[in-house]
């Protein structure tokens, strides 16, 4: 009897297995009504802020508003921040949110800018979501000091983060960081490796790096 549940399980596991494999990386979680929303809110006030396209502005019914424009930004805000706080959500949701989120606080769109809360929810969306383009975003300020304290270490994990998610630029600013030994140990073998894939899958900012390095932009292997 215990032979034949144990042949079961091994049986069911490998079916799992083949199947995950068989229907590669998951879709990403479809856009709650609430998501939607704040989108609308925050073109609406995008138009409110510049006007109607093709239309010369000279009253407010040409279609600027700046009042009407900041409360669409405080009720999409509203929404991210709602969002990014509710952890029952699924990952990749969850960090988009906060992603969202974060970009609104860094902009000060529709509150007051903060970069330190911007930060807190770019490094959450980017270590527990697994989002790639907060890794980016928070890498880049870390390193280039865009009104916050420079910390190259910070960037360059935050880099990595992103290298191992599979986004070119977070390799290409990973590999940028290695080879001129900020942030942590000079590597310029890996750097290069990490700007030639980035080039690969044509990230011109890669390419860029290299021809400036004095560095072919492929590897044999391509």
């Amino acid at each position: 009897m215990l032979i034949r549940l144990l042949a079961v399980f091994c049986c069911s596991f490998a079916l799992t297995a083949t199947a995950s494999a068989q229907f590669g990386k998951p879709e990403p979680t479809p856009k709650n009504a609430d998501e939607y929303f704040a989108e609308r809110a925050m073109r609406d006030a995008a138009r409110l802020t510049t006007g109607v396209e093709g239309r010369e502005v000279i009253k407010d019914s040409d279609g600027i508003n700046l009042a009407r424009a900041e409360q669409r930004m405080e009720q999409a805000l509203e929404i991210f921040d709602r969002l990014c706080a509710d952890r029952s959500l699924p990952q990749d949701q969850w960090a988009r949110n906060c992603f969202d989120a974060g970009e609104m606080h860094r902009r000060g769109s529709g509150t007051v800018q903060d970069y330190p809360k911007a930060k807190a929810l770019y490094d959450a969306a980017c270590f527990e979501g697994r989002h790639a383009g907060a890794c980016m975003q928070q890498a880049y300020i870390s390193q280039k000091e865009h009104a916050g304290e420079i910390d190259l270490e910070h960037a360059r994990a935050l880099y990595n983060q992103g290298c191992d998610l599979g986004d070119p630029g977070s390799c290409s600013g990973l590999g940028n960081m290695m080879y001129m030994g900020l942030g942590g140990p000079r590597d310029r073998s890996t750097a290069v490796e990490l700007l030639q894939d980035a080039c690969a899958e044509e990230y011109a900012w890669a390419c860029t790096r290299l021809i400036e390095y004095g560095l072919p932009q492929r590897l044999d292997r391509y």
